[in-house]
């Protein structure tokens, strides 16, 4: 595996590339779906809804159950109540994630998380884990105007710590990761163990594809 040189920032997703999410997210779904006397949902079907956002994923839901009933604003709120609830109740990270983000930090990197989870979800996820400080900058899919694929946040991340898209990668599981890094010029890296609704990673054309997240000490 070939070593990419002179990178200063990594910006990383989280769902399906830090950390399992849909455990909770299903419990969280459920339990909404109770509210409404709707069907549940289970966890392989999740998986092929993650990484849109939270409003999209419970559009997804709904249409899966052939909801005709409930609104989405309606839906929503119930779910980022219950979401909130079950936050870190059976999510885990993946392995060698957290010493691997150390590592990384160790060696001098910038680091960036950029996700379209919403911003307020993600500093108790991120303590609950022992991983916040393992960040320089959090960017959630409600923090700017646009998220990914859009490249918004990934630019706003190169010009706060002041680097060239030729200084930077994009790590992630996910269609949406690789455009927003693509999209914005960057080197992507896709992990294979992550979501990505159900396809190959190999069809999003990534520069580097890795099986195990400490791959990235071999490869940066």
């Amino acid at each position: 595996m070939a070593k990419i040189e002179n990178i200063k920032l990594i910006c990383f997703d989280l769902d399906g590339t830090l950390v399992d999410s849909v455990p909770d997210l299903r419990l969280a779904l459920n339990a909404m779906m109770d509210d409404f006397q709707l069907p549940h949902c289970q966890d392989e079907q999740i998986k092929t809804w993650v990484g849109n956002g939270l409003p999209k994923l419970v559009e997804r839901a709904l249409l899966h159950v052939g909801n005709q009933t409930v609104s989405q604003s309606q839906a929503l709120s119930c779910f980022e109540t219950h979401y909130q609830h079950y936050l870190n109740s059976a999510s885990c990270l993946y392995p060698e994630v957290a010493d691997t983000l150390r590592a990384l930090k160790a060696r001098g990197y910038q680091t960036a998380l950029i996700t379209n989870k919403a911003e307020q979800f993600l500093p108790e996820l991120l303590q609950h884990f022992e991983i916040s400080d393992c960040f320089d900058l959090l960017l959630g899919g409600d923090t700017l105007a646009k998220n990914k694929p859009d490249p918004m946040q990934v630019d706003f991340a190169l010009a706060h710590f002041n680097v060239q898209k030729s200084q930077a990668v994009m790590v992630g599981d996910s269609k949406n990761d690789i455009l927003a890094g693509q999209n914005a010029g960057l080197i992507s890296i896709v992990l294979t163990y992550g979501y990505n609704y159900g396809e190959p990673v190999s069809l999003l054309n990534p520069d580097y594809i890795i099986d195990q997240f400490n791959d990235l000490l071999v490869l940066l």
